[in-house]
């Protein structure tokens, strides 16, 4: 058993590859056991090809499951709610959550920004996250961070410099042939990753690397009003 067990929380299909597919290589080659849930079937998605939603679906599973062994993740496991933010069964979707957080005891978990994605159902993923790491009591040694996707960060709290692990990132990307065949998410964040590398920190005299994710801290703990 791996000392650092990671579980990953997304929207859709391809969201973990393209907000943190270098990390979530160099965390595998780290030796750590990542279980990446994807909460939605992506079957709504860009789908230039005709396909009906449930043949989409079934597409962007085959995508997922590819990509995931690309970067080193263990298990997918799929929630299969409908791809539309008002159509997901928070209720159960919650309960799964805190049951496989509960069963697996990750010492820490990603998930998209339930503040600052501009992707509803990316905001609601981040949101479900957080409270389901809450509920099940769990204690994360390493932490809840968000990756970024839909709305690059004004503020992070950590930079991956992800150098050596851009090529399988996108080679991972690039196995969601049904939503790169219309939308170069890999060059689009190719180039955000290239910008944080560069523009790092203002002061320095030459850039810690060429490529970097940023990821925001999320506070567990509820907010008291």
């Amino acid at each position: 058993m791996s000392h650092n067990h990671v579980v990953i929380i997304s929207a859709h299909p391809d969201d973990m590859e393209i907000g943190m597919g270098g990390m979530v290589a160099k965390l595998a080659e780290s030796m750590a056991v990542i279980s990446s849930i994807v909460v939605t079937n992506g079957g709504r998605s860009s789908n230039p090809f005709a396909f009906t939603e449930q043949r989409m679906a079934e597409v962007r599973r085959e995508e997922a499951l590819r990509a995931a062994g690309v970067l080193g993740v263990k298990d997918v496991i799929f929630f299969d709610e409908p791809d539309a933010v008002e159509e997901i069964n928070t209720a159960s979707v919650a309960g799964r959550l805190v049951e496989i957080l509960t069963r697996l005891q990750p010492t820490e978990v990603y998930t998209l920004d339930e503040e600052l994605d501009r992707h509803p159902a990316h905001r609601l993923a981040g949101k479900l996250a957080r409270e389901s790491v809450l509920k099940s009591g769990i204690v994360l040694s390493g932490g809840l961070w968000a990756y970024e996707i839909w709305g690059p960060f004004a503020i992070w709290d950590r930079l991956e410099y992800i150098d050596r692990y851009v090529a399988k990132k996108m080679a991972a990307i690039a196995e969601h042939h049904s939503q790169v065949a219309t939308i170069p998410y890999g060059e689009g964040v190719l180039g955000l990753n290239r910008w944080r590398a560069v523009f790092a920190h203002p002061k320095a005299s030459a850039p810690a690397g060429q490529y970097a994710e940023a990821f925001r801290r999320i506070t567990i703990s509820p907010v008291l009003k």
